[in-house]
């Protein structure tokens, strides 16, 4: 994968979270885990949605609690996008 595809799936990706979460990207600690984000299992839900609308990868919401960071999560996205 080139390092534009990769930066386009970071960047999508919390872009989503964002959107899902009503803040801006900026606010997103990239280190902190979606609970604390505030993300629950119905926004998960919508989130890995958005994730398979918008990049292709059809996720799970137990893949986005097992890798438990935006950083973490968006690193795997951008692996496997």
């Amino acid at each position: 994968m080139s390092g534009e595809t990769k930066t386009s799936v970071e960047s999508t990706a919390l872009a989503l979270l964002a959107e899902v979460l009503y803040v801006e990207v900026s606010k997103i600690d990239m280190s902190t885990s979606f609970t604390e984000l505030g993300l629950d299992s119905i926004l998960a839900v919508e989130y890995v949605a958005m994730i398979k609308s918008e990049l292709g990868v059809a996720e799970t919401v137990e893949s986005l609690y097992e890798h438990g960071t935006p950083e973490a999560f968006v690193k795997h996205l951008a692996a496997n996008a």
